[in-house]
């Protein structure tokens, strides 16, 4: 594996996702351009007329819609990064999770609770609360956090049921990692 190569990759998908964004904001000012240009009734020619491509273009409607679904737009994305900026028990929470508690007699809880106390204690950082999505049947896992100070582990159930404990343990260490 060459981390420097995944690295670039990584960057090169995340360049072209932000492009494939701002192509579809563009794309949904110029729909929503089109729907009320036509409600206001701009390029509707005469009978007899010809049509140009400037007679469906009007410069105040074109920016009074765009700076609309802008304003949208970034409100939306504001709203979202204030959500998330609570930090990680939010992000686990609207994923469906659930705080596993520390008295937890359930088995499988009992040895996710152990593989994390295990890992902060290699790792030097505090010890994070785990969450666990019991919805979720399949393998997976996630960290989420600013910090070390608000950070949670996430796993689903079927991960923490699937895996032995040395595949769950990579699982956290990976988390760690985050």
């Amino acid at each position: 594996m060459d981390f420097f190569a995944h690295q670039e990759d990584a960057r090169r998908k995340t360049g072209l996702l932000v492009s494939l964004y701002a192509a579809a904001v563009v794309m949904i000012i110029l729909a929503v351009y089109a729907v009320v240009a036509a409600m206001f009734g701009f390029g509707s020619a005469k009978a007899g007329t010809d049509v140009a491509l400037a007679d469906f273009y009007n410069p105040n409607l074109f920016m009074t819609v765009a700076g609309g679904i802008l304003l949208v737009v970034a409100g939306a994305s504001f709203f979202k990064i204030s959500q998330l900026a609570a930090g990680g028990e939010t992000v686990a929470t609207m994923l469906g999770g659930r705080p596993i508690k520390p008295n937890t007699t359930d088995p499988d809880e009992r040895k996710i609770l152990n593989i994390v106390d295990e890992m902060a204690i290699a790792s030097g950082i505090p010890v994070p609360r785990i969450f666990i999505l019991d919805g979720e049947n399949s393998i997976n896992a996630f960290a989420a956090g600013f910090s070390t100070r608000d950070v949670v582990i996430g796993v689903t159930r079927g991960c923490v049921r699937q895996l032995s404990r040395d595949e769950l343990q990579g699982v956290v260490a990976h988390e760690f990692s985050h």
